[in-house]
């Protein structure tokens, strides 16, 4: 959400089930914060966006809202698919992708790649320069020593975390 908002997103958009961590969104530069337990949630996004529905979706759930992604992108709206929370295996609505010419892209590797935008002009900007000054943060749930790896995929798996989880040697 920050990296959307420095490269000057007009409208940033996060999603948790959780309550509180839904509160806590609004910190990381979230403009409207969703749930997306609410079968409904997508008719918020195209709300939110005057009909027209948001240009990139992050997903790191896959399977339980992989067609409601696509019902909240925006024709030629690209979804860059980098975590399987909500599963592996679920429907995909194929005509709803070909309708919207939906860019599903399986690695946040290709939200960055040069060659996949029309012009110089289209490229990203990358955010190392505002990591580097520390205008963007990381929110770190819990620290684990690295023999305690066991734990912290538990406490990931446990989806008990609210940022990331860390692995120290």
């Amino acid at each position: 959400m920050q990296i959307a908002r420095h490269m000057g997103a007009s409208i940033v958009m996060g999603t948790s089930t959780n309550d509180g961590r839904r509160a806590r969104l609004k910190e990381f530069g979230c403009d409207l914060a969703l749930d997306t337990r609410d079968a409904k949630w997508p008719d918020k996004v195209k709300e939110a966006t005057g009909g027209k529905g948001v240009d990139l979706i992050v997903d790191q759930v896959s399977a339980s809202v992989a067609n409601q992604n696509m019902e909240a992108a925006a024709i030629l709206g690209r979804i860059v698919n980098v975590g399987r929370l909500g599963g592996m295996k679920g429907e995909f609505n194929f005509d709803l992708h070909a309708l919207k010419r939906i860019d599903y892209i399986a690695s946040l590797s290709a939200l960055a790649a040069p060659k996949r935008c029309a012009s110089s002009s289209r490229r990203p900007r990358r955010p190392v320069a505002a990591i580097e000054a520390g205008k963007l943060s990381l929110p770190i749930d819990k620290t684990f020593p690295l023999s305690q790896a066991a734990e912290a995929l538990a406490h990931m798996k446990a989806n008990a975390h609210f940022g990331k989880i860390v692995l120290v040697v």
